[in-house]
């Protein structure tokens, strides 16, 4: 005789247990995670408003003194013709 029973997977996990909590218990509790997450998520988006303590760069910003080194020259002519009409 010969066995015709399947040849056992060792690779196969066996299927779930079913829960011993119903479905609806489950959901509230995800529910219920989801709220608080979003509660902490919103308290972390807001901040307090201060004055600020510390700048960046210097707080008495002085004029360049070379004048233009990293600006294009200024080809505006010193009287710009004027146009009539539309």
């Amino acid at each position: 005789m010969t066995d015709d029973r399947p040849i056992e997977d060792p690779t196969r996990t066996a299927p779930p247990e079913p829960s011993t909590r119903s479905q609806v218990d489950i959901a509230n509790d995800v529910q219920a995670g989801l709220h608080k997450g979003k509660d902490a998520d919103q308290q972390r988006q807001t901040t307090v408003g201060q004055k600020a303590t510390q700048f960046d760069g210097n707080p008495n910003p002085e004029s360049d003194d070379e004048g233009g080194v990293f600006s294009p020259p200024d080809d505006t002519p010193a009287v710009l013709p004027k146009k009539e009409g539309v």
